[in-house]
């Protein structure tokens, strides 16, 4: 997603990465995970995401696969164990364009 939140508001318009993002956040279950991770403030384990959000290990694999390939998450393997964050860049982006016109 190319970085738009140091442009004026005037040069702010809405591109393809844009409605990628919003695709996948228009499912109820990536919206907790996403929600979950931007309250998290930092890494959270898939084990941690899965407990909060209570969805089985593969279906949660799969929503975390669409939000990282939208550029809204990360993530970071560890041995066995992988940790997800929200990417702040993409979702500053993303409010800046929502709100560019109000």
């Amino acid at each position: 997603m190319k970085t738009i939140a140091r442009l004026p508001l005037a040069q702010l318009e809405a591109d393809a990465t844009h409605v990628e993002a919003f695709k996948a956040l228009a499912h109820l279950t990536r919206l907790q995970v996403f929600f979950f991770l931007v309250r998290a403030q930092g890494e959270v384990s898939a084990g941690e995401i899965q407990e909060a959000v209570g969805v089985p290990a593969p279906t949660l694999s799969h929503h975390l696969d669409l939000l990282r390939r939208a550029g809204l998450i990360e993530s970071r393997r560890e041995e066995r164990y992988i940790y997800y964050s929200v990417r702040r860049d993409t979702a500053t982006a993303l409010v800046r364009v929502l709100t560019a016109c109000c």
